[in-house]
């Protein structure tokens, strides 16, 4: 008995194991395109164009962890996504998390979704519950451990 008890433990532990230390080893690069490609067109919503609201570029936070690229507020319609551009590229870690937040700290409420790669465009819907004018940091927050991987800050274009 102690030695199938000792085996699951050890079998559990290279489980947690590889799932917070592999995220350091393997990239994700996504392409996606800008979200008005993802909007169907119809007679009720005739332009689906998007407007750049506010636009940044992500920096490091804390030691260790990497963050650069540029970041887009867009208005499409009246849905809100923040869009990261080819050019971003942070350093890959277990549960990583978008929110936005102010005043150098990300916001809990605000979590858009899981990051999709560590690599790459891609596109975050902001809930119509949550006012994007309250708003001007993009962040992506390690949940596991309670650290930012970068943040960046948006300038609003007029």
């Amino acid at each position: 008995m102690k030695k199938i008890i000792t085996a699951v433990i050890i079998i559990a532990v290279l489980g947690v194991g590889y799932w917070l230390i592999s995220p350091l080893f393997l990239s994700k690069q996504v392409k996606e395109a800008l979200p008005t490609s993802q909007i169907p067109v119809t007679t009720s919503k005739p332009s689906s164009t998007a407007q750049l609201v506010a636009t940044g570029s992500f920096r490091d936070v804390l030691a260790g962890h990497h963050a650069k690229g540029t970041v887009n507020l867009l208005k499409v319609g009246s849905d809100y996504y923040v869009r990261f551009e080819d050019d971003f590229k942070i350093t890959n870690g277990p549960d990583l998390v978008v929110y936005l937040g102010k005043n150098n700290q990300y916001d809990p409420a605000t979590k858009l979704s899981v990051l999709k790669g560590n690599i790459g465009s891609q596109n975050y819907q902001i809930p119509a519950t949550i006012d994007v004018s309250q708003y001007d940091e993009v962040w992506v927050w390690c949940r596991s451990f309670s650290v930012p991987f970068g943040a960046a800050s948006l300038n609003r274009k007029l």
